[in-house]
């Protein structure tokens, strides 16, 4: 049931106004570029309901950024940042029919991608256009300027790394969100990159005075969602994987109650830098290690294989490569006849894991290897920690990337 009016009282009861909702659309006032304007001018409606925000604030930077596919400008709607540097980029597009809830998809994953091309100073200058910041840094100067205090060196540092990694939130906000819109968001077929993807209903609300009421809303039928976006050689979306956060967390967090603030997502991010800087692979065709979610990070491997996992939680550390899909049971098969010289190559401490009370994954299992008993936010077990992963993601890669020719394609 969607909501319809929104009724004032005073205490006593009685009814003082009535507020009848209003369909949006080109031939009214409330059209597309009324609701960008109200988005920028009162970016906390963006946070109202959306907890990945929750205590974290919202700055905004400019409305339509131009960004160039080589061909044409196109120009995203609402960009903005939050203060632990994430840029933030809204689509405002009301749903006039099937076609425009493909389209804003489709066109929403293209800004990204365009904007993950950018380097810092390339957005610098885009924005000196739209913010009057004199000699200053037009995204500090935003920040400055909402009364935020903080470090300018670390915060542009964040903000390049965040950019290169595509790590951005995306935000398609509209009157009223359909069904097709999620099982798209949904879909395996949905292209993008890594990166948070929210849809955001805003209802609008008018009465017999002219007072509007918005209500935003992250719709019951869906939720943030992480991606991992593959694009083709054109620079395009190309193929969307299901990104192995959830997996990692279910993996890890067993024996943690330690909440996820923004303090300890930073130390986690900034570990992970230094750990994708400085872990070479012996394998000379392997890829370097690369970021996957909050906490974790992932080594590419040949097809069937796709990738190894590295993870971290409050008091362990760990890899796994995870094997799932119509052929898991000979896979299984495969690796329990192979156990010995898995122990003798990797570690007498791997095994193979099967998932518990996961809906989905029960054709799935784990090849794994953790390490206990580590403080992972204790600086002084840095070092320990990467020499861990050094060692054991080579002795990964050296052993599983021989055997890629000899599994079938899932």
């Amino acid at each position: 049931m969607k909501s319809g009016g929104v009724f004032t009282f005073d205490e006593a009861g009685e009814l003082k106004s009535k507020f009848e909702r209003l369909s949006l659309g080109g031939s009214s006032a409330f059209d597309e570029k009324w609701l960008q304007k109200v988005l920028f001018e009162n970016i906390e409606l963006i946070t109202v309901s959306d907890p990945v925000y929750d205590r974290i604030r919202v700055v905004p930077l400019c409305r339509e950024l131009t960004l160039n596919d080589g061909l044409r400008n196109l120009f995203l709607d609402v960009l903005a940042v939050t203060e632990t540097g994430r840029l933030v980029l809204i689509e405002c597009k009301l749903w006039k029919n099937p076609q425009a809830r493909r389209e804003v998809l489709a066109q929403t994953l293209e800004y990204a991608t365009l904007m993950q091309k950018l380097s810092y100073s390339d957005l610098a200058a885009k924005l000196k256009k739209h913010i009057n910041s004199g000699t200053e840094d037009p995204i500090s100067y935003r920040l400055r300027e909402a009364g935020l205090e903080f470090d300018e060196s670390l915060f542009i540092d964040r903000v390049s790394e965040n950019i290169k990694q595509g790590d951005f939130h995306l935000i398609i906000a509209g009157d009223g969100i359909r069904g097709d819109l999620f099982n798209l968001v949904n879909s395996s077929v949905m292209s993008g990159m890594t990166a948070d993807l929210s849809l955001l209903e805003i209802a609008v609300h008018k009465n017999t005075e002219g007072e509007i009421i918005l209500c935003p809303s992250i719709p019951s039928e869906t939720e943030t969602i992480k991606r991992t976006v593959l694009l083709s050689t054109e620079g395009m979306p190309a193929i969307i994987e299901e990104d192995l956060e959830a997996q990692t967390e279910g993996a890890s967090k067993s024996g943690s109650s330690r909440p996820m603030h923004q303090d300890v997502k930073q130390t986690n991010t900034l570990f992970w830098q230094k750990a994708i800087s400085q872990i070479t692979f012996e394998h000379p065709d392997q890829e370097p290690l690369r970021r996957g979610g909050n906490n974790w990070c992932k080594v590419s491997m040949p097809d069937p294989l796709k990738w190894i996992t590295a993870w971290r939680s409050k008091d362990k550390i760990g890899i796994f490569l995870r094997i799932a899909g119509d052929d898991v049971e000979f896979y299984q098969q495969f690796f329990s006849d192979r156990m010995n010289s898995l122990k003798a190559e990797i570690s007498p401490d791997i095994r193979i894991e099967l998932p518990e009370g996961k809906d989905g994954w029960a054709e799935a299992f784990f090849l794994s290897l953790r390490l206990d008993a580590v403080d992972t936010l204790n600086p002084e077990t840095e070092k320990r920690q990467l020499e861990w992963y050094t060692e054991y993601l080579n002795r990964y890669v050296n052993y599983l990337r021989p055997l890629a020719n000899q599994l079938p394609m899932n």
